[in-house]
């Protein structure tokens, strides 16, 4: 954002702790932080599994080796995680305007 002359500072709007990379602002800044670890949680308890919080899990939707979901469950979590991603991009969106 400081890049393209939209922002003066490249901090962190939210936190206003840590410098807004991409990652920071998608995955680590602690607001979006509370939402990945629930959505994490949430996950695990609707499939009964074992989902370990990580950015490639998260804004990928890339699944780890040693999780044991059929197909269909899958589908429906990395379904849920493209939400989740979206909703965070979206509030990126309504935060810059």
């Amino acid at each position: 954002m400081a890049r393209l002359k939209i922002r003066d500072s490249d901090i962190c709007w939210r936190c206003d702790r840590s410098r807004g990379t991409l990652i920071h602002m998608l995955y680590e800044c602690q607001m979006t932080w509370n939402l990945w670890e629930n959505v994490i949680i949430f996950l695990n308890n609707v499939f009964r599994t074992e989902l370990i919080q990580s950015p490639a899990l998260c804004i990928l939707g890339i699944l780890t080796e040693g999780v044991d979901l059929s197909a269909q469950q899958t589908l429906w979590c990395r379904l849920a995680l493209s939400t989740s991603c979206r909703t965070v991009l979206s509030l990126l969106l309504i935060t810059v305007q």
